[in-house]
């Protein structure tokens, strides 16, 4: 299970830094973000981490409907992917898509928060306290 984990945090990484790189490209309007392996490897990441994910859950028991923290996980990883794909793929102003990136990595490291405290409220719990 120790190596699932770790496959499964690396992916986490992983997926972040490649979001991010992207949104530094789209920013700058770098032509590597039409370079095949850039527009497929985000795919095949997030794949990964998802896989890693869904098996971490099944071997530890882990039901979204017994563990809120779970559900609220995948819930903001669906939010996480809308905007993103808003960000990325829109004609929308390169202001707007750069507000949307800086929001899917808010919603991103949100999504972390909530894995490491176990919380549904993720680092919004210190805003409540």
């Amino acid at each position: 299970m120790a190596a699932i984990k770790h496959i499964h945090l690396l992916f986490v990484a992983l997926s972040f830094l490649s979001f991010f790189i992207r949104g530094i490209w789209m920013m700058k309007g770098s032509p590597l973000l039409r370079v095949k392996v850039v527009r497929i490897a985000p795919h095949v990441i997030d794949t990964a981490l998802i896989v890693s994910a869904v098996t971490l859950a099944v071997m530890m028991s882990f039901s979204p409907m017994q563990q809120p923290w779970l559900l609220t996980k995948i819930i903001a990883l669906f939010v996480y992917i809308g905007i993103g794909v808003v960000a990325f793929k829109s004609s929308k102003p390169m202001g707007v898509k750069v507000g949307l990136w800086g929001l899917a990595l808010v919603v991103y490291l949100f999504i972390i928060s909530v894995a490491m405290t176990k919380s549904p409220l993720g680092f919004l719990v210190a805003l409540v306290n």
